[in-house]
Parts: C-alpha cells; structure tokens; sequence
C-alpha cells in the first residue's frame, strides 16, 4: 500500500442516512399496524359482548314474555378508556345474568318497550355499545338489533334516531347480528 493511500472503516453519512430512512419507514407502519389491531380488538370486545347480551335477553324473554332493558353501563365510563365493570353495571344486566370479566372499552345498554322503546308489540329490543377506540372524540355504535313480526325495532338508547343499518346488497334492515352502525360522525375504526 503507498503511504498516500489511506484504508478507512466505517459507513458514509449517505450509508447510515439509507439505514435510517429504512428504519423509520419500518417503524411507521409497525405502529400504524399496531393500532390498527388495538382498534379491532376493542371492536371484538363490542360484537362478543353484544352477541352473548343479545342470547340472553332472547332467553329471558322465552321465560319471562318480556325483554328487560338497560341504562348505558359502566357509569363512570368514558368510551375508549378502559373502565371495571361494577357493582352497578352487574345490577343493570342482572335480569339477564350479563356480566363481563374485568374491564370495557365500551359503556353498554339496552332498549325495550320496557324502556324507552316504542315497539307496540313488546317483542323487540336493541343492545348497543358506544365506545371511541382512537380517542378523537368521535362515538362508534355498535348494535344488536332484534325486530318484532312486523319488523319493528328499537332505536339505540342514547342516539334515538339511530335505529338498524340496512345492509346493500338486500336492502333490509341488518337485525340479530351485531353489527356497527355507520353514523355522520363515527369513530375511525
């Protein structure tokens, strides 16, 4: 080797600029993804526990000839943050027997002729929950809507002028499945 050339170890400036650019790219979608399934998983807790509501209020209703309703529970919710359920909760399903482990995402209840619901045969009831899983203020409804003979059902409790999507494709109202309810200013999950 000639004493004029030099031997040097290492990266260029250009070389560890590429390897972060990799790495941010990288990270942007991890956390992007992550989020993403923070909010669909929240969702899921929605859909299960409006689903097993749903079985049980048409139990008690086999039974009892009646669907009991519910005020929106856990009363110190606030939709998107993790809130127990409690004593209060337990004791606003407790005709049904609902209850759920541990905490919720989302404030949860339900409408019957019962309650606030105007259905005149008393044979329908709607199970919603209301949550805000990416915090921006904007409330996602989830809701488990049941129809009497005639086709009538309850509007969600807190929203009443929300009553079941109509799915596209046949161009009836969506009932006993829970389903999200496409609202003006939904939650972005």
């Amino acid at each position: 080797m000639s004493p004029t050339a030099q031997h040097r170890a290492g990266f260029t400036l250009l070389e560890l600029l590429f390897v972060l650019a990799i790495i941010g790219v990288l990270a942007a979608t991890a956390i992007g993804m992550f989020r993403m399934n923070k909010m669909r998983s929240m969702r899921t807790e929605a859909m299960t526990n409006l689903n097993a509501i749903g079985k049980l209020e048409k139990a008690f209703y086999g039974e009892n000839g009646v669907y009991p309703s519910a005020i929106p529970v856990p009363l110190a919710g606030t939709p998107g943050v993790k809130t127990n359920w409690d004593a209060a909760s337990s004791a606003a399903f407790g005709a049904v027997g609902f209850e759920t482990e541990g905490a919720v995402y989302f404030v949860y209840d339900v409408n019957s002729p019962s309650g606030l619901c105007p259905c005149p045969s008393g044979g329908c009831f709607t199970a919603s929950a209301y949550g805000d899983s990416d915090l921006d203020g904007a409330i996602a409804v989830v809701g488990f809507f049941h129809a009497d003979d005639s086709g009538t059902a309850c509007p969600v409790q807190v929203f009443p002028a929300i009553g079941p999507p109509i799915d596209p494709v046949t161009g009836v109202p969506i009932v006993d499945a829970p389903v999200s309810i496409p609202t003006p200013l939904a939650d972005d999950y």
